[in-house]
């Protein structure tokens, strides 16, 4: 699956394209700080933060504190099932 297909998929959950972008760029990072994230989602710093609090909030992404800096990451994938579930 290409990444624009995994994209489109998520898109059709109810996810916006930047949440979706978000989303695949943890996918490729794994646990990351905002600025790697906004480099691979190429999403913008001024919108990155209210992204990820979207997706925290549909349960798709955790963060942990480390030294005062939050590191993002995704859920697994097969997680996903849940969040359909609760659609």
């Amino acid at each position: 699956m290409t990444e624009s297909n995994l994209i489109q998929n998520l898109i059709n959950l109810d996810l916006t394209y930047g949440e979706a972008r978000v989303y695949v760029a943890l996918l490729k990072l794994g646990s990351s700080k905002v600025g790697p994230i906004v480099r691979e989602s190429r999403v913008s710093y001024s919108k990155i933060y209210d992204v990820l609090e979207r997706l925290a909030l549909k349960g798709l992404v955790s963060y942990k504190m480390f030294e005062k800096i939050k590191y993002f990451q995704c859920i697994e994938p097969f997680r996903l099932h849940d969040y359909i579930e609760k659609k």
